[in-house]
Parts: structure tokens; sequence; C-alpha cells
């Protein structure tokens, strides 16, 4: 598994996934939990595979097994799961790259800088959806800032409201 499995799916479809094997017992066949959603195995294998990448849920054969993680996420609120969710994507290397990019530069980095680098170890079009993923992933778990105005991105302090665009 690596960080691509996360560059299509929102953590709610993930969380959405989680519920699903939940009201199932903790355990349930992918192929059932897709019927009880009504998405067919392509649509709800990226949402599988970015649960078992974020830990999730563990697959085993078809089966989805629940995690000590996922039962906590599932009884937290919003601002429980999202600082869940910070601390997973901070052990995660293109966010701890990230992290150490901004922290190094001493200011906001750049779409192009963080492409740019992407691109050396990614290619350009998987870069290009990278970064998306990093702007997703990180503001929602309120890791990052990004202005998509001036394209700059940088870390967030969690709690700290960020001033509204003029």
């Amino acid at each position: 598994m690596d960080l691509h499995s996360i560059t299509k799916v929102s953590f709610s479809q993930v969380v959405g996934l989680a519920e699903a094997v939940d009201e199932a017992g903790g355990q349930a066949d992918v192929a059932r939990i897709a019927a009880e959603v009504e998405m067919d195995l392509d649509r709800i294998g990226p949402i599988v595979a970015a649960s078992e990448f974020l830990g999730l849920v563990v697959v085993e054969g078809g089966t989805l097994r629940l995690t000590e993680l996922s039962h906590k996420v599932l009884k937290a609120g919003l601002r429980e799961r999202k600082k869940m969710l910070r601390e997973i994507l901070k052990d995660l290397p293109a966010f701890r790259y990230l992290i150490q990019m901004v922290e190094g530069a001493g200011r906001p980095v750049s779409r192009k800088e963080v492409v740019d680098t992407f691109a050396l170890h990614f290619g350009t079009y998987q870069a290009d959806d990278l970064f998306r993923a990093l702007v997703y992933w990180g503001r929602y778990s309120e890791l990052i800032a990004y202005d998509s105005r001036s394209e700059l991105l940088s870390l967030r302090v969690p709690g700290v409201r960020l001033p509204s665009a003029h």
C-alpha cells in the first residue's frame, strides 16, 4: 500500500465504510458491504484500499475487519477524528517530507515547489494527484493550510482559525 490509495477518496467515505462494517458486527465480506452501500467493487475498492492504508480496516481474503483505531474513530466526535487523522498523516512519508519542506524553508512553500519535488519521485501526473490529495487530507485534518489564489502551502496550528480571504 502507498499514499496513492488515498488520492481518489475522502475521509467521509473511509468513515462510511468503517460504519458499514461496524453495523455488520465489525467484520464483513467486501461484496456484502458493496451491495449494502450500493457500490460496485470497482468503486468501493479505492475506499477499502485507503481504509486499510490508514489502519482502519484489515483485509483478509475478501473480508473486512475493523481495527482498534477504527473503533476509536467511530466513537469520536469530529474534532477528535481530525486529531486522530492528523496523527496518522504525520507518520506518512509524503506528509513528513512536506512538513520538513515547509519547516526547512521557514516560510509557506509554493504549489510548484511541492509538485516539482514530488515529480522527481512519482512522475508529473502522479505528483499532481498526490499534491491534490495532500491538500485535501491536510486541510481536512487541519495539518496544513493552502491558499488556492497564491498557491502557497503552510503548516496549520490545529484549532486556530485561518484569516478569511479578502
